[in-house]
């Protein structure tokens, strides 16, 4: 249990509290911080809330305490005679500028997760005895995820997306697209292909296989598939797509259970080029495709034996 648990304050404010009941805090230094709270509180409220509501000011106090108390507790570990030394040598501001590096480092790790952080997050109450640490390490954790999950999409998307690559700041989105794309890397393993995105020809090979090839046999291909694909990834982004459930296909290998409805679903599921998708549903106003598949346009187009 740590100090202010027991205590039932803000490490910070415990400090100030003892350092000053100590004499090592003089009524001047004391004012001096004070003031310095209530500037810093005003600025925040100014950039970040709002000066006009009452509200809204305390909210910017109880941002300061917290992110001052982040700060300091970062610079003396929970030591309470460095913390006074700390705060006697160097300044309230200075711990508040230590706690503000802990929060803008987040937009280093992912520059979209920290949009989505309200600084509201670090306010912290004068009766709250919260860990302040172990919030800002959970949002630390967060962040290295978010930015893992975007750097993992842009690589296996380099290969597999075909069609411009767009970078949402929907995580759900990500995710979604990146299990097309390891569905696809998969499907275009199962025939064989070393392509790595569909044709019309490869995708009606897929369908062929799919539906003619022996149940039992087929998910036994796609697990065989599946090893493949993971062997081939970097290990540490195999592991990653393991923890979050992408390697496990269930979708996938759903659809190869009911192989009389597969043709319907499958493109559901599967990154697919433009052309493709209208071609398949027999829609030809989806734009130029740059000569991406001439010959599958020419053969679906021409009459038979030309």
């Amino acid at each position: 249990m740590n100090i202010a648990e027991l205590r039932n304050h803000p490490f910070l404010l415990l400090i100030l509290k003892d350092g000053e009941n100590e004499g090592c805090f003089s009524p001047e230094f004391m004012h001096k911080t004070q003031q310095q709270l209530s500037d810093m509180s005003l600025r925040i409220a100014s950039d970040n809330l709002s000066i006009i509501y009452a509200d809204q000011i305390k909210k910017a106090c109880e941002i300061v305490l917290g992110l001052s108390n982040l700060g300091l507790l970062e610079l003396c570990d929970n030591d309470t005679e460095k913390a006074k030394e700390i705060i006697k040598d160097q300044g309230i501001v200075y711990c508040f500028r230590a706690g503000w590096a802990k929060y803008t480092q987040l937009k280093k790790i992912s520059p979209s997760y920290f949009e989505e952080i309200s600084l509201t997050r670090y306010a912290l109450g004068t009766n709250d005895t919260s860990d302040i640490r172990q919030m800002h390490a959970s949002l630390e954790s967060e962040g290295y995820k978010s930015a893992m999950l975007l750097r993992v999409y842009k690589n296996i998307g380099a290969n597999y997306s075909a069609n411009t690559l767009l970078i949402d700041n929907d995580e759900e989105v990500l995710l979604f697209e990146l299990q097309k794309f390891l569905n696809t890397a998969v499907a275009l393993l199962l025939i064989k292909s070393d392509k790595k995105v569909f044709t019309n020809t490869l995708y009606q090979q897929l369908i062929t296989y799919l539906t003619t090839t022996e149940q039992e046999s087929l998910l036994a291909n796609v697990e065989n598939c599946i090893k493949s694909i993971s062997e081939q990834l970097p290990s540490v982004t195999t592991e990653y797509l393991q923890g979050i459930g992408l390697l496990d296909f269930n979708e996938l290998k759903g659809l190869m259970k009911q192989q009389a409805t597969l043709p319907i679903y499958i493109q559901e599921i599967l990154e697919l080029p433009l052309t493709v998708t209208n071609e398949l549903n027999d829609d030809f106003e989806g734009g130029y495709d740059f000569h991406a598949d001439d010959e599958d346009d020419l053969a679906y187009l021409m009459p038979d034996g030309q």
